[in-house]
């Protein structure tokens, strides 16, 4: 008797349905919405990324600018020692928003707004100008405060304030205000930078006492 063959299991073949890549599965490249959603994802990313990079920028920016400003009234108070002689600062601010700090040898306060060099109230210390105005620094206007009498000048003994009632009170502000740093100058002569309450937190300074 003749026996039907029967295929041996797992040597059976499979046809082909005769169309092109049928069965197969697409194991490379990226589809179209893969590629969108990759791109969103980047979007979003950089969306949130933005705001820190320029908070970063007008941190380093606001501290730069405060910290150039306190060289400035600190080399005043030490040119007035290693000269021992009175040296009187000067600092103003106008309606447009102008504003300078000067110094002069003696207890006559000069004008910092003056730039005519040949002019008696002209800041210069022997013929040199030496005047901080607010286009020397990063940022153009950065003062919203500007507290004390206009003047103040040194004791060249001890470094103090000739008049231990004057100060200044300077205050600096960056990214539309959110970050403010505040220079005082004190009537030991010394000077310190701290970030008022108003202000945001800035890595590695201080917050101002209370009432300072």
């Amino acid at each position: 008797m003749k026996r039907n063959s029967i295929p041996a299991r797992g040597n059976s073949q499979h046809c082909s349905t005769g169309r092109p890549g049928s069965g197969l599965r697409h194991g490379k490249g990226f589809g179209t919405a893969e590629l969108l959603a990759g791109l969103s994802l980047v979007a979003v990313v950089a969306g949130l990324a933005a705001p820190t990079y320029t908070d970063a920028v007008d941190k380093r920016q606001i501290v730069n600018d405060a910290e150039h400003v306190e060289h400035f009234v600190n080399l005043a108070r030490s040119e007035s020692v290693k000269r021992f002689s009175p040296l009187t600062v000067s600092y103003a601010k106008d309606e447009t928003g102008e504003w300078c700090i000067g110094s002069t040898l003696g207890h006559t306060p000069c004008d910092c707004m003056e730039t005519d060099a040949t002019a008696d109230d002209f800041c210069a210390i022997e013929g040199a100008p030496w005047i901080l105005r607010n286009r020397d620094l990063q940022s153009d206007w950065p003062l919203y405060s500007m507290e004390g009498d206009g003047a103040y000048a040194f004791d060249p003994v001890r470094g103090i304030l000739a008049n231990p009632r004057d100060s200044l009170v300077l205050g600096l502000s960056e990214g539309d205000g959110r970050f403010r740093v505040e220079l005082e100058v004190r009537p030991t002569g010394h000077s310190a930078l701290c970030v008022p309450p108003e202000g945001e937190p800035i890595r590695g300074m201080n917050a101002c006492a209370p009432g300072s």
